[in-house]
């Protein structure tokens, strides 16, 4: 099997030390000095997020953030590819039409930037599961129409099982709707990783890459319950050629951290993709 080219993103604010126990985080006073970092560091793209209140001096809201974010990347030798919005996790997408306004007005900010993914985290207050699908699916496919006249795939991120997820895609039934699949969140809900990879197949267009400990906390990559080893087998199975994007504990020093990750997921792709 031919190995494919490798891309590495990284959540905003992973390069950057956080504020203690802020493990997402917008790095606010220092947002710009990221790029650098990932330049230097040899990562592809950051993966932007828009935060769980809204923040207007977020750049992705402002025209003058989007040129200023469009010049770091080309400066840097970046891409844009994927941002995420995290205003949905604090605010149910099916109960507002406010909160499906906003992400109408964030999908057009990502086009403005030529991103290809959007990254919707169907958590807590917008917890997507089968007894619920219902409310979801007129917001979503209304989400990805806006999506799709830009080229931007919505990628949905949930802890439902394969066989759940599978259904719930099914019913929403729309060409621009794909799978975000997160190591770390699916092996804290005791999911079988490889199997769940094996079922959603090329549903999958993205890989959020962490590692959890058995009571959910967000671990060094390594030293929690994902098997990298299989998982990376599972991804070779199905030929995943998409990206990499780490939503990984930053450690004692966020840019040593970043490079260990690196180098584990560039030993495990090697090592599975090219048997």
């Amino acid at each position: 099997m031919a190995i494919h080219p490798l891309r590495f993103g990284m959540v905003q604010g992973r390069l950057i030390q956080s504020p203690p126990e802020q493990l997402q985080w917008f790095p606010q006073d220092y947002w710009e000095s990221e790029f650098f970092l990932a330049s230097a560091l040899g990562i592809d793209y950051i993966e932007l997020i828009a935060e769980r209140n809204h923040n207007p001096d977020n750049p992705l809201w402002s025209d003058v953030g989007i040129e200023k974010i469009k010049s770091l990347v080309e400066r840097n030798g970046l891409s844009l590819h994927a941002f995420c919005n995290d205003y949905i996790v604090d605010h149910a997408l099916p109960k507002s039409g406010d909160v499906l306004a906003q992400n109408i007005k964030l999908i057009e900010r990502g086009a403005l930037l030529g991103c290809e993914k959007y990254i919707l985290p169907l958590f807590e207050q917008s917890e997507l599961t089968l007894e619920n699908v219902e409310e979801y699916v007129d917001p979503l496919r209304i989400i990805a129409d806006k999506a799709q006249q830009s080229g931007i795939t919505v990628c949905l991120e949930t802890v439902m099982n394969a066989v759940d997820l599978i259904k719930v895609l099914d019913r929403i039934n729309h060409p621009a709707v794909s799978v975000v699949y997160d190591t770390g969140n699916r092996v804290s809900f005791g999911h079988d990783l490889p199997g769940d990879i094996s079922l959603l197949a090329d549903r999958i267009s993205h890989v959020h890459i962490k590692d959890k400990n058995a009571v959910n906390e967000n671990v060094i990559i390594g030293t929690g319950l994902v098997n990298f080893l299989k998982v990376f087998e599972a991804l070779a199975v199905i030929d995943y050629q998409g990206p990499y994007t780490f939503e990984t504990q930053r450690g004692r020093n966020p840019l040593r951290t970043a490079a260990y990750n690196f180098g584990v997921v560039k030993f495990f792709h090697e090592e599975c993709f090219s048997k």
